[in-house]
């Protein structure tokens, strides 16, 4: 949703179940906003929906109207196909030994990715862009052969483009040892849950899946660093057909994330704000404001304000 000022946000409910027709099997909810992260306050005469994260309030009408505006609309419902992370790993664990012994047949080539940008009716969408850095690739690249660093890279490669289709995302291109992926509308709002969905099981395929194969290899470990950002991009075709032609996004949207990625954590996750205002209430409780330094000149396209970047704390941190 859009507020007047063209600040997006979502609102998160919690649904109970009320009645349900044993013949027809529909069931009729009541959805109420979480409690976690809202609750009614009275302010002068009117009641108002106090957003306790973004500190905003919703007079009683808005919610009204914006509950009743969404009768009729389509619900899309696109859950990610990997629920289990950990047995995910574990199971793709023999296939990465594999390819590292240089067992497995060459792929076949093929983008997916340009095929979808290819059948948009619309040139312009929002998008959830997702930048991902294999950090330690350089130390493997000077203690390796060229033949034996080239087949690490491209099983990393493989494994973490792997896993993006899962959360119904696209690998967009393939820069060095970074990885940029983008989760496109309908539903932009669980695009944002579904990107930090996939950043977080692409860091345990890594840690847990990749690292110790590695090693058992005798190369060193690796690690990643992963930045999300939100917002709108321009679909269009660069390039000549006579050397190299494809579908790409342009938008400040990809680089924001680019550079929000290079000051992650090591290790860690990184969101910028209009992503993290677009997250499950949730992965919003999980989050913490990231200290970006005098040197960060970046403004929040929708606020003109200066634009916070945030961490994902993880388990035990």
């Amino acid at each position: 949703m859009r507020r007047a000022d063209g600040i997006s946000f979502r609102i998160d409910y919690v649904f109970e179940a009320i009645s349900m027709d044993e013949q027809t099997r529909i069931v009729k909810f009541v959805a109420k906003p979480d409690p976690r992260r809202y609750e009614w306050k009275t302010m002068g005469n009117d009641e108002v929906l106090y957003d306790k994260f973004d500190r905003i309030c919703f007079p009683k009408h808005i919610v009204k109207d914006m509950a009743e505006s969404m009768s009729g609309m389509p619900i899309y419902y696109q859950p990610a196909t990997i629920r289990d992370a950990p047995e995910y790993v574990r199971l793709r664990q023999p296939l990465i030994r594999s390819m590292l012994r240089g067992e497995q047949a060459t792929p076949s080539m093929a983008d997916p990715s340009d095929e979808f940008l290819c059948s948009l009716e619309i040139n312009e969408l929002d998008f959830v862009i997702l930048s991902l850095d294999v950090v330690g690739s350089t130390a493997l690249s000077t203690a390796l052969t060229p033949s034996e660093y080239a087949r690490v890279i491209q099983v990393l490669l493989f494994e973490i483009a792997e896993v993006i289709p899962h959360f119904n995302g696209h690998v967009l291109k393939y820069v060095g040892d970074e990885v940029v992926a983008y989760f496109a509308a309908p539903s932009f709002v669980t695009k944002n849950d579904l990107a930090l969905n996939c950043a977080l099981t692409l860091r345990r395929l890594v840690n847990d899946g990749l690292n110790p194969i590695l090693v058992e290899n005798g190369y060193a470990p690796v690690n990643v660093r992963i930045g999300i950002d939100s917002g709108p991009a321009i679909v269009t075709t660069i390039g000549s057909p006579s050397t190299k032609q494809h579908k790409d996004l342009i938008g400040d949207v990809i680089n924001l994330a680019c550079k929000i990625q290079k000051r992650a954590p090591l290790g860690g996750i990184a969101v910028g704000d209009v992503t993290l205002r677009n997250l499950h209430t949730e992965w919003r409780m999980m989050c913490d404001e990231l200290a970006m330094g005098e040197d960060w000149e970046y403004q929040d396209r929708e606020t003109g304000e200066r634009y916070r970047v945030h961490y994902l704390r993880f388990v035990g941190e």
